[in-house]
């Protein structure tokens, strides 16, 4: 039986995705955090008075996975956590977890650099259309 996998858009998308996230993982070790963990201090250092709720939303994520992440990140000491009611909280960094973004700065955006030099900027804008493409079609179900 021959498979049809290599011609799946979604496993080349899912291959590509999980080398490109061992390799970043891999790299971030030195920082004693993971792809998604860095994500999220981005996320949190960018947006202002975030939730849980609102960080889920931009990385595409349920909340149980979101909350796992946070738990981790509050344990390494990079974010606290301040009450607005019983049930909401406002996600902040704390000084580790600004000085945690900022060493691995040159980092992430090398590795950025690394990937990007690959392409030329209408490749890019290409790559991303046709995600988008596949993001639209996924979201139509």
């Amino acid at each position: 039986m021959k498979t049809q996998l290599k011609d799946s858009i979604g496993f080349k998308v899912n291959i590509t995705a999980n080398l490109f996230n061992n390799i970043f993982n891999q790299q971030l070790q030195t920082y004693d955090i993971a792809i998604e963990q860095r994500a999220t201090l981005e996320i949190i250092q960018v947006e202002k008075n975030i939730t849980q709720t609102k960080i889920a939303q931009i990385l595409g994520k349920d909340k149980t996975t979101i909350s796992r992440t946070l738990k981790t990140l509050e344990k390494k000491g990079l974010i606290k956590k301040e009450a607005l009611d019983k049930r909401t909280f406002l996600i902040k960094l704390t000084e580790q977890g600004y000085e945690v973004l900022e060493k691995s700065s040159q980092t992430v955006q090398a590795f950025r650099e690394k990937i990007a030099s690959k392409f030329t900027q209408d490749e890019i804008n290409e790559l991303f259309k046709s995600l988008d493409k596949v993001t639209l079609a996924l979201s139509e179900e």
